[in-house]
């Protein structure tokens, strides 16, 4: 089972299944009970011959007779005769009616001799306990079920426990490489210029590789607190009546300038509409940015990129796409998934894993859904049908 969901699901259909199982083995034993050993029984011990069906009721009343007389047999030893008439007179009075609900022809139990009462003793429970078989067999079989999926769940939450923790180091690693590497170069480059190493003509491009850099190191200290935040417990998200198409909108603005730095086309169509909704902004617009970013750090020089905002009848689709390559579909699978990343992303631009992964987060605690819809899916969308790939959230409206 993948969630806990699917386990209940599972248990209700196997309990279904076991339920109707244990009630066929009971009545075909009943049956089987009915038709030969107790009416045998019944014949040879009460000369009763019209029994059809005694059923589990009469089983019932045979057992309340049974033990009726021996309750009275042991009142009769404990207690004085002048206090137990009356219990013992009820007690009569009980197996008579009871002995004239199921027609006895030959006198009531009481009448037995001892061995008819050690053969109906043996009969009448013998037969309840083979009756209870099918229930205990059924209710050992579905507890071992539910034992034996509820481990396979632990089992599974162990083994991706260790999985993320095993990406989670090796993440890292490699985000402590790519913040050692700027580190270097910074510290290299002001020890330069603090001593008077670099020419007068130079100094401009040394202190600009050093904003670059320091920008980085920034960038990834700020993924990995983003990260850590929404993943504590006890974070809880600000939200606020916010326009949606505002929204998108500052986040393309904000972004426009690393697009165009990055040598890419921006193509936006938000609509001059507006649509409030309850929206944690300073997160939300985090999920565009990270948006906008992946694309621009994992696409080449001359990508398009596209930003839309589309209606339909049941959701507002915010959609980022590009014309870049295609995602690896096994690697797709788990893109949202925190330290997750492509081989070739990696190789090429570098990335921390964590800006898809925050983006997915932020927007399943708002309720909404995100997902990546590739070509030839995303000829769906009449929007976005030139693109090979985007990235699409969905925003279901208010009632």
């Amino acid at each position: 089972m993948n969630t806990y969901r699917e386990l209940q699901i599972f248990l209700i259909k196997r309990f279904i299944i076991v339920v109707t199982a244990v009630s066929i083995a009971e009545y075909g034993i009943i049956a089987i009970y009915n038709h030969t050993l107790i009416p045998f029984v019944m014949t040879m011990l009460f000369g009763s011959t019209d029994y059809e069906i005694i059923g589990i009721i009469g089983l019932a009343l045979l057992v309340l007779l049974f033990v009726g007389n021996l309750f009275m047999g042991l009142l009769k030893m404990i207690i004085p005769e002048q206090f137990s008439y009356y219990i013992v007179t009820g007690i009569s009075n009980l197996n008579s009616v009871i002995d004239s609900r199921l027609s006895l022809d030959r006198g009531t139990i009481s009448d037995l001799n001892t061995s008819g009462k050690a053969l109906l003793m043996m009969v009448l429970f013998g037969s309840l306990i083979f009756i209870i078989i099918p229930y205990i067999l059924g209710a050992f079989f579905y507890a071992s079920t539910v034992i034996k999926e509820i481990r396979k769940i632990e089992e599974e939450d162990r083994r991706k426990q260790r999985e993320y923790e095993e990406k989670r180091n090796l993440m890292l690693s490699d985000i402590a490489h790519d913040l050692r590497t700027p580190i270097t170069t910074v510290s290299g480059y002001a020890t330069a210029l603090s001593d008077g190493m670099v020419e007068k003509e130079k100094e401009k491009e040394y202190l600009l590789a050093i904003q670059t850099k320091s920008k980085k190191m920034s960038d990834l200290i700020n993924l990995l607190f983003d990260f850590s935040k929404l993943d504590s417990e006890g974070f809880t998200l600000n939200k606020k009546k916010t326009d949606i198409y505002e929204l998108v909108r500052e986040a393309a603005a904000f972004q426009y300038q690393d697009i165009e730095d990055a040598g890419m086309e921006l193509d936006v169509d938000i609509p001059e509409k507006s649509y409030d909704t309850e929206v944690d902004k300073v997160q939300f617009s985090r999920v565009i940015a990270n948006l906008i970013t992946n694309a621009i750090r994992h696409n080449k020089k001359g990508t398009k990129i596209g930003l839309f905002v589309v209606e339909d009848n049941e959701y507002l689709r915010i959609m980022v796409a590009d014309n870049g390559d295609l995602i690896d579909k096994e690697y797709a699978k788990h893109i949202f998934e925190p330290f997750v990343m492509g081989d070739e992303s990696r190789n090429s631009k570098g990335g921390s894993g964590l800006g898809l992964s925050i983006a997915g987060k932020i927007v399943d605690m708002h309720g909404y859904t995100i997902k990546l819809v590739q070509y030839p899916m995303i000829q769906k969308y009449a929007k976005a049908a030139e693109y090979q790939k985007m990235f699409m959230i969905s925003i279901p409206y208010e009632n």
